[in-house]
């Protein structure tokens, strides 16, 4: 007999139960009652083994089939993902050797994944029956039950401490028996709609209604309240009560004789609320915007994809083109994405965005509560947003007409995840040009060396702005644009500085130009890459270092500031970085019992106590992770510069990124070196970047600005080009050296890190899998794939795990498919972590 032809959905499970290198894509017969309602994104319910387990469905298509187990219901009928994006995270699984499933939990708005979870509880029989007939292991369970009542099967088991297969096999026996009973239960989601009472007025007879409430004055006095409103809008049940002074009870009372009728409305909770815009009144666009703005235009209106890098200088005007591109996409009837590569750059972009965007804007990042990021996503699903501004893991978010993705400051590594999956948000911006005609716009002012040798090689469209640009009013009472230069940047040898005397973490020079700067009135920001007060804490005697007993790293000198403000003066702690381990600073060497155990270095706490003690009179703030906490603790402070209630901003390279703020006319670099000879390839590329990147924080609005280095290596040729704003000279050398070792864009790299409790384990399991890869490789005469390693890693030890490493580096033009092949053929590599392309090697 053939097999019946019917609807069957191949559905990619959500769960964590199933082996780490399997894909959980199932297939399910879809039942009469849902063949209407099912489509292709929704969340689903199916069985799985002896489970319900949600889903995402893939495929639906009439096929012959014999033997499927049936889907069994829809979670939300409202809740599916675009196939724009189930195609982009089939890609996102393939290139980054994980589960399609982890992919598609990051298209799915926060709390919809929930697990049908196995209870059971005693029956009557169960209740009444003798404890001392049964088996131990039955007699357990069973006494448990009783005394506990339903449980699930995982508080039994960490109850009990028995293995599944002994326990599942006693739960049989007691159910067989008629003693305990299972079932399935299913928690509520864990965000949901917030939702609001209305009271609507329904009386049909006013005065009689009055007439009957004489002996509740309080219930009469609400009627009439709702009576003499002069809006049509129902109010809140709140609005009433704060109106009124009526009760709860009072107003069920009332709808119970039908004078009043609650009705429930959603609340939308706006993230953007408390975002109040300035005026946006558009400049006009340079020659240069306008050619760029014009040529991706194109591209954008032919709806056949297109990939740019915008390579403006810092201050050109990239945002600008960003917003009329966008506009441009509206027009077309298209949504557009931008993505930025933290927190902290996305407060300055969302408000000039509410400017010109207002309600279409939706924003998607973890600082959100789960309820906004839950509507935010909502919004965009069902096109009440257009705009949507984010992380990299908004580019998951259900955009169905996504016609344009710009990803801003394309060069940080913060758009690669540093946890599984391991995409990265720029190249997957990139594949969407391929995958739907979507037009993806990079922009930097130093590219990475990977985008930027794909754009002088035809692989993306270069577009340059190499003008920095201000905005002024004409005589005609209209903005209008001119050139501005570059802030002079000065190098400055510290070791100059102590050969001359001076052992100030200043030099003389920023001394002199933070003087100046705050005399004029201006701002100035100091950036130096390292939190704390002192880097370290050594032993002069013995040369001891203070190390966390869990990771082995350094522990940094901290100034704890409630104790500090509780007692009056300074009090230190060392912090480990890693961990977050706290401990004491200590007074006597443990090592050796010395006195002369000191701190060394410095960090920006350290800076801000000196800048107070140099300018007693000058206000400033930090800006680091350990001084930024809570909601909206970035927009604070980013408020404060703008209204000038800051003079000194000192702080890590968070203030390196993208900001404009108009009155700084001092950047300065206390110490330069910080990264400079990590081991990691990419240390000189970092280095420039984020130089680069803090100079172009000054001189934004006027000229006169100025940008102070401090050094140790001054000759260093990413501190020569950051100094001369020389992106092609930094490039040049980089790239040199980038084709001398084979390290991309002339190679792809993979990186195999282990971790284990001990360090001998740990060196044996990475030398065991070099060897095992080493085999593989001469196996197969693959004569351009080499092994580097295996090393202990730059972070040797963290949380108590030691950590080892091995790269394998391949030709630059190997397929996603034959790294695959080798990593299947030398696994199963659970424990591993697997990093397709690091951004860095430590």
């Amino acid at each position: 007999m053939n097999p019946v032809s019917e609807l069957v959905a191949d559905v990619a499970v959500l769960t964590d139960s199933l082996p780490s290198q399997h894909q959980g894509i199932f297939s399910y017969r879809v039942p009469d009652h849902l063949q209407a309602a099912i489509a292709i994104g929704q969340l689903v319910w199916v069985p799985l083994r002896q489970q319900q387990v949600q889903g995402v469905v893939l495929t639906i298509q009439r096929r012959s089939v014999s033997g499927l187990r049936d889907l069994i219901d829809l979670v939300d009928p409202d809740l599916s993902i675009p196939q724009l994006t189930i195609q982009l995270a089939h890609w996102v699984a393939e290139n980054c050797y994980t589960t399609l499933a982890a992919v598609l939990d990051l298209c799915l708005p926060p709390g919809m994944i929930r697990q049908a979870v196995t209870t059971w509880r005693a029956t009557a029989a169960g209740l009444t029956c003798e404890l001392g007939a049964l088996p131990e292991r039955e007699r357990a369970i069973l006494f448990y039950l009783r005394r506990h009542g339903e449980l699930s099967e995982a508080d039994l088991r960490a109850a009990l401490r028995g293995s599944d297969a002994n326990l599942r096999a006693a739960y049989r026996s007691l159910a067989e028996r008629g003693l305990i009973t299972r079932r399935l239960r299913i928690d509520p989601p864990r965000v949901r709609p917030q939702q609001e009472q209305l009271v609507r007025l329904t009386l049909p007879d006013f005065d009689q209604a009055i007439t009957e409430l004489r002996r509740a004055p309080r219930q009469a006095a609400a009627l009439r309240w709702l009576a003499e409103r002069t809006t049509s809008d129902p109010p809140t049940v709140n609005e009433l009560r704060r109106a009124t002074g009526i009760d709860s009870t009072g107003i069920r009372a009332l709808e119970r004789r039908g004078f009043v009728q609650l009705v429930g409305r959603e609340i939308y909770r706006d993230p953007l609320a408390t975002v109040y815009p300035s005026t946006d009144t558009p400049p006009p666009l340079t020659s240069a915007q306008r050619v760029a703005y014009e040529t991706i235009v194109t591209a954008l209106e032919a709806g056949t994809g297109g990939r740019f890098l915008l390579y403006g200088i810092t201050g050109s005007g990239k945002t600008e083109v960003y917003l009329r591109l966008i506009a441009r996409a509206l027009r077309l009837g298209r949504q557009a994405l931008l993505l930025a590569p933290e927190i902290a750059l996305t407060t300055q972009l969302v408000r000039r965005f509410v400017a010109r965007f207002g309600h279409q804007l939706a924003v998607l990042h973890s600082g959100l509560s789960d309820g906004e990021r839950y509507d935010e996503w909502r919004r965009l699903r069902r096109g009440e947003a257009r705009v949507a501004i984010g992380v990299r893991s908004a580019l998951f978010a259900p955009l169905p007409d996504l016609g344009l993705v710009i990803v801003d400051e394309e060069h940080e590594p913060g758009y690669k995840s540093d946890a599984a999956p391991r995409y990265h948000a720029r190249d997957a911006a990139l594949h969407l040009a391929d995958l739907a005609g979507v037009t993806v716009v990079l922009g930097s002012a130093t590219p990475s060396v990977e985008t930027y040798y794909a754009a002088r090689n035809g692989q993306i469209q270069l577009l340059e702005l190499p003008e920095r640009i201000g905005a002024q009013i004409g005589v005609d009472g209209l903005v209008h644009s001119r050139p501005l230069p570059l802030p002079p940047v000065r190098i400055v040898d510290m070791r100059h500085e102590l050969q001359q005397g001076n052992t100030s973490i200043f030099s003389i020079k920023l001394q002199h130009a933070l003087a100046q700067t705050l005399a004029r009135g201006q701002q100035a920001i100091l950036f130096l890459n390292r939190r704390g007060a002192a880097s370290f804490v050594f032993c002069r005697d013995c040369g001891y270092v203070a190390r966390c007993e869990r990771c082995a790293a350094p522990l940094t000198v901290h100034y704890d500031t409630a104790t500090t403000a509780e007692v009056g003066e300074s009090v230190r702690v060392l912090i480990c970085h890693s961990c977050g381990q706290r401990t004491a600073t200590p007074v006597v060497c443990p090592q050796c019992l010395s006195h002369r155990i000191r701190a060394s270095g410095i960090g920006t706490q350290r800076v801000a106590e000196v800048v107070r003690e140099l300018f007693p009179d000058a206000r400033v703030a930090r800006w680091d992770r350990d001084s930024i906490s809570g909601k909206h603790a970035h927009d604070a402070l980013l408020e404060a510069m703008v209204r000038h209630e800051i003079d000194v901003l000192v702080g890590t390279q968070m203030i390196a990124k993208g900001l404009d703020l108009p009155l700084v006319g001092l950047v300065g670099v206390v110490l330069a070196d910080t990264g400079l000879y990590l081991p990691d390839f990419r240390s000189g590329e970092r280095a420039f970047q984020l130089l680069t990147q803090v100079a172009g924080r000054a001189g934004r609005r006027s000229e006169g600005a100025q940008v102070i280095i401090q050094t140790y290596q001054p000759d260093h040729y990413a501190l020569q080009a950051a100094c001369e704003h020389d992106y092609r000279a930094f490039f040049r050398e980089e790239i040199a050296f980038r084709r001398a070792l084979a390290y991309p864009p002339f190679g792809r790299l993979v990186r195999f890190v282990t971790t284990a409790a001990t360090e001998s384990i740990c060196r044996r399991q990475a030398e065991q899998l070099a060897v095992t890869l080493q085999t593989y490789i001469t196996g197969r005469d693959l004569v351009d794939w080499r092994l580097i390693g295996p090393a202990p890693a730059f972070f040797r030890r963290q949380r108590d795990r030691w950590r080892w490493h091995l790269l394998l580096r391949v030709p630059p033009a190997t397929d996603i498919r034959e790294i695959r092949l080798a990593l299947d053929a030398v696994g199963p590599l659970s424990g591993w972590v697997i990093d397709i392309d690091p951004v860095h090697v430590l």
